[in-house]
C-alpha cells in the first residue's frame, strides 16, 4: 500500500511540473518608438529560463 501511495505522489508531481505555462512579454523599444510583444509558452525549467532571459534584457512579462 505504501508503494502505491508513493507512486501516486511521484506521478502527481511529475504531471504538475509538466504543465505548459504561458506569459506575454513586452518591451518598449526606445529607438523605434514602438512596443514589442512576445508570447512565451514553455514547460518547467525552460519556461523559467526564458522568462529570466527576457527579464535580463529589460522585458516585462505577465503570466496568463
Amino acid at each position: 500500500m505504501k508503494k502505491l501511495l508513493f507512486l501516486f505522489a511521484v506521478g502527481s508531481l511529475v504531471s504538475l511540473s509538466s504543465c505548459e505555462k504561458c506569459s506575454t512579454c513586452t518591451f518598449n523599444d526606445p529607438e523605434q518608438g514602438e512596443l514589442v510583444s512576445d508570447d512565451v509558452c514553455q514547460k518547467g525549467k525552460q519556461y523559467d529560463h526564458v522568462l529570466e532571459m527576457h527579464d535580463r534584457n529589460g522585458w516585462t512579462c505577465i503570466e496568463k
